[in-house]
């Protein structure tokens, strides 16, 4: 599956590049996500993304590695983690572009995203549903906070 999500920051780009490194208060901005740690820095970390998708309640471990960085314009990065009370594994490949326009910085987020096992039988349409509701909240919350940045 595949999503797209745009995001218009009233901030300028080197904020925006600034708080996706900060690797706190970026993390809170993530729907379900919780004890996120730097394993190195710029280039693994580790979390735990917990949802209700349907009627399982999942938990990944999840490894983010970033395979690509140009300074302050592209991240490329790959997230993979495996719930296995409910049998299931997960794979995003995650690219992000930043744009400067005047006095806003626009994000580009595109995500493909892999299911696998007991959670994938729900079907197409429940994950990708909830997959939008959580980018959705990221997007709002990433803006939220860094336009209230002042």
């Amino acid at each position: 599956m595949q999503f797209e999500k745009q995001i218009e920051i009233l901030a300028p780009r080197e904020k925006v590049w600034k708080f996706i490194w900060d690797i706190d208060r970026f993390i809170a901005c993530v729907p379900g996500c919780k004890d996120a740690k730097t394993v190195e820095e710029g280039k693994r970390y580790s979390a735990i993304m917990v949802e209700r998708v349907g009627p399982f309640k999942v938990e990944f471990p999840t490894t983010i590695e970033v395979l690509e960085r140009q300074e302050l314009t592209h991240i490329k990065a790959q997230a993979t983690g495996a719930d296995n009370k409910i049998g299931s594994r997960m794979k995003i490949d995650l690219d992000v572009n930043l744009t400067e326009q005047g006095d806003k910085t626009i994000v580009n987020f595109i995500a493909g995203v892999d299911i696998l096992g007991k959670l994938a039988a729900l079907g197409h349409g429940i994950i990708k549903r909830k997959a939008d509701q959580v980018l959705d909240e990221f997007a709002l919350a990433v803006k939220t906070t860094l336009e209230g940045d002042k």
